[in-house]
């Protein structure tokens, strides 16, 4: 009988998780390989690390002030408030990874000048128009009807997951827990903003530089 109940005692626990507590260093060692999911059926108790390792940020990023755009005729739009000078266009020709939009907004001189530059989460969002209108393109989208958006793309922001995690757009909250390897867009077509990854080649860009 003793025999018996020590075999099942052996096999409860081999059916038991053997690595039920992981060191920090191994649960963020599994970011980026495995899935949330995956990694608590690992590590159960890793749920608190999780956030730790993806960079996860309880900041929330401030809408700017509305603003007030100027179209300045030469393919720009200067948004007086927020000290901001827009392209009047988006560039949607070309889907980038953001560290390539990054670099080719630094080095446009559309519209004749220099200085352009990927926008934040919090100034593109100024962009986004209260219902969907027809834009300077003719067609309709959730921008505001000075600039020129066709039927509405998505573009990068530089505001990446571990400098803002959480965001509310007009359909619900969305959570971001990749850290610094994702970052936020926003989708004038729908009026909407999400994330993708940095190295996928998904979002165009929009390019804007500090009004002088």
């Amino acid at each position: 009988m003793r025999v018996v109940i020590f075999a099942l005692v052996l096999f409860f626990a081999s059916s038991l998780p053997g690595h039920a507590k992981c060191a920090k260093k191994d649960v963020c060692a599994m970011v980026g390989k495995l899935g949330h999911f995956a990694i608590l059926d690992k590590c159960p108790d890793a749920g608190p690390m999780l956030a730790e390792c993806r960079k996860v940020s309880k900041e929330t990023i401030e809408d700017l002030p509305e603003p007030n755009f100027v179209d300045n005729g030469d393919g720009t739009v200067t948004d007086t408030v927020n000290k901001l000078l827009w392209l009047q266009k988006g560039l949607s020709e070309k889907k980038f990874r953001l560290k390539d939009a990054r670099a080719a907004a630094n080095m446009s001189e559309e519209a004749g000048r220099e200085g352009w530059r990927l926008p934040t989460l919090a100034e593109l969002k100024t962009l986004i128009y209260k219902e969907r209108v027809i834009n300077r393109s003719g067609k309709k989208a959730w921008v505001n009807p000075m600039f020129d958006d066709g039927l509405g793309h998505y573009y990068w922001t530089t505001t990446t997951c571990d400098k803002a995690s959480f965001i509310q757009d007009r359909f619900q909250k969305k959570i971001c827990q990749e850290g610094e390897k994702a970052a936020w867009f926003v989708h004038f077509n729908i009026n909407a903003v999400g994330w993708f990854r940095t190295n996928l080649e998904r979002p165009h860009i929009w390019l804007v530089q500090d009004a002088k």
